[in-house]
């Protein structure tokens, strides 16, 4: 097959890819009569090659359209012109946004070998450094020949992100070298992730280079979040428009934590009345999200901007206040559980995973007398570690079981201590939601316990 692009370019390649934004591959190939004539509805050609698994769409493409054979080898898929194929499914939310429905895998990872790499020479970064990347809308229903592709682009990751990339595989690749690979979460990084492959725990143990204990099989990964935020700047650079972003003013080496911790220094120990005074902002506490807006202005953006770090990492802003008895009275809640969509995840796909595994920015409140204004008391960054993400992934799996069975009033509770529980979040008695079961059920939420919170804020 004479292939319609200079596989040399990265122009050529991307002008041919973009072929597709807009319509199924069927189409794209009918619209061009490429390769020789109409390849759609009746009898459209498809290799017959079988595909399937979460990389069979990026399979199916780099052979029906790109006309090149997919491979596994630690070289880019268009190797003359250094650009790595990726494809990237995307889904629609019930209020009609559309959101990365899963993480980008990048290649797995050798323990043996790779303590011996550097990252500027590395295996990943040879492979992966820039990514001609394919967003589709995931369709259990329609054959791949027929999914929607509404944006094709390519994405940099080392001009766009390059140091905050090296970080988190720096960070991946010493635990390693620290002999703990086994303990590697997807929770320690920002964007690069090191997500565990394998079909069990069991039968995906791995030796390492300097631990006798057996590590679970990790391949480097784009965080969901962060693959969200790449399509959200890819489609708004498509409608040549610019959304406000602010960047924390950070060197390439520097480390976003303490940077962070910086910004907040001066107004620690300060009531908010007083910090409010200070960053021009009105002291309205009451208002839902007054402290993570406040935070804003205190790292230096404004109300409406976003800041850039903060979105492509996925950290989310979390405010604890602490009462007068030095205890955290609330638990923490997170998005509402969707129950037709639950039943159909797996633990490391599901959205409370993929919020745990999120770096979390806590900002600290305390007040010593309840008739005063809380005082800034300290910031952090934190994740969850591992063990504890197992604990939790036991409520989510009851939880799931439930539903399934379509049980909705016997979950987890806070006092079974248990890290996690499942309680209503709902506006009021009629704020409902559909089930599988075609019943309507009161919205609920996974919630960290107040105890655990307690627990992080004494061992930080």
């Amino acid at each position: 097959m004479q292939l319609l692009y200079d596989s040399k370019s990265k122009e050529s390649i991307l002008d041919f890819a973009r072929k597709l934004e807009g319509f199924s591959v069927a189409e794209a190939l009918d619209k061009d009569k490429m390769y020789g004539g109409s390849l759609v509805t009746e009898g459209m050609e498809i290799p017959e090659k079988t595909y399937s698994g979460k990389g069979g769409f990026g399979n199916y493409l780099e052979e029906a359209y790109f006309g090149t054979i997919n491979n596994s080898f630690s070289r880019a898929d268009f190797e003359e012109a250094g650009l790595e194929l990726k494809t990237a499914p995307l889904k629609r939310l019930a209020n009609g946004q559309v959101r990365a429905k899963e993480r980008v895998v990048l290649g797995l990872m050798d323990f043996m070998s790779i303590v011996n790499e550097s990252f500027d020479s590395s295996h990943f970064l040879e492979k992966n450094h820039i990514i001609l990347l394919v967003f589709y809308f995931h369709d259990s229903i329609k054959d791949f020949c027929n999914l929607d592709i509404p944006l094709v682009d390519i994405w940099d990751c080392i001009r766009e992100d390059g140091a905050q990339i090296r970080e988190d595989w720096e960070l991946i690749v010493n635990k390693v070298r620290e002999g703990r690979a086994h303990e590697i979460s997807e929770g320690d990084t920002l964007y690069l992730g090191a997500c565990t492959k394998g079909p069990t725990r069991d039968k995906s143990q791995r030796t390492q280079p300097y631990s006798e204990l057996l590590a679970h099989a990790r391949a480097f990964c784009f965080k969901v979040q962060y693959v969200n935020h790449i399509y959200q700047v890819l489609k708004n650079r498509k409608k040549n428009r610019e959304i406000s972003y602010f960047h924390i003013d950070k060197r390439p080496d520097a480390d976003l934590g303490q940077v962070i911790q910086k910004r907040f220094h001066p107004y620690i120990g300060m009531d908010t009345q007083k910090i409010c005074s200070l960053v021009n902002m009105p002291y309205t506490p009451k208002i839902k999200n007054f402290y993570a807006l406040l935070a804003k202005q205190i790292l230096g953006a404004t109300k409406n901007q976003q800041i850039y770090e903060f979105q492509a990492a996925g950290i989310q802003i979390k405010t604890i206040r602490i009462e007068p008895n030095g205890k955290c009275k609330e638990s923490m809640s997170f998005k509402q559980i969707r129950y037709k969509e639950i039943i159909t995840q797996e633990w490391e796909d599901s959205d409370f995973y993929l919020e745990l595994t999120s770096k979390f920015f806590f900002i600290i409140f305390r007040h010593n007398n309840f008739d005063e204004p809380y005082a800034l008391e300290r910031v952090f960054l934190w994740n969850m570690p591992e063990k504890d993400l197992r604990v939790v992934e036991q409520v989510w799996q009851d939880t799931k079981q439930k539903i399934t069975k379509g049980i909705y009033d016997n979950f987890f509770k806070s006092s079974e201590d248990m890290i996690a529980h499942v309680r209503p979040h709902a506006r009021d008695s009629y704020d409902l939601m559909q089930t599988p079961q075609g019943t309507m059920e009161k919205k609920k939420s996974f919630w960290l316990n107040n105890s655990y919170i307690n627990k992080i804020l004494t061992e930080k």
